[in-house]
């Protein structure tokens, strides 16, 4: 049971800190003020997303890692080729499209541990409501949202 979930949150985790640095430069870098409050909100999720999947981890006796791996690198590098606003946007919502969908693959995977699923059933509501409110941003913005 906990070396599956040890796994699978610490993975969480360091997805979750390349998104959270990804947002901030895209906060720093755009002017409208009703775009940096939106992105101000999705950190504030990414940041208790990683206070809450730390907990756990200290629950189940590991230290939360901060260690950047290749694959997360490259997720950064990505995020800074994205130029402009609507292609920026594009950018956090299609990140969490996918962070929902690993998130739903992954509760299945936890049956044998119902608090660490638990937590990231609650994540995932977290984040099906911060992708809802991405794409009224977007359709708000008339930026096309692709699938």
């Amino acid at each position: 049971m906990s070396d599956k979930s040890v796994s699978i949150l610490a993975q969480h985790n360091q997805v979750q800190l390349v998104r959270l640095a990804y947002l901030k430069e895209y906060s720093q870098n755009i002017d409208d003020n009703h775009v940096r409050l939106v992105l101000a909100q999705a950190m504030e999720d990414t940041q208790e997303a990683i206070a809450r999947v730390s907990s756990r981890l200290r629950q189940l006796g590991q230290a939360p890692g901060r260690v950047l791996e290749e694959a997360d690198e490259k997720l950064l590098r990505q995020s800074r080729a994205r130029r402009g606003v609507a292609d920026r946007l594009q950018f956090v919502r299609q990140g969490l499209k996918f962070q929902l969908e690993w998130y739903e693959a992954r509760i299945r995977d936890l049956a044998d541990d119902p608090d660490t699923q638990a937590i990231l059933v609650a994540l995932a509501e977290q984040t099906r409501v911060r992708l809802a409110s991405w794409d009224n941003l977007m359709t708000d913005m008339k930026a096309s949202i692709k699938s």
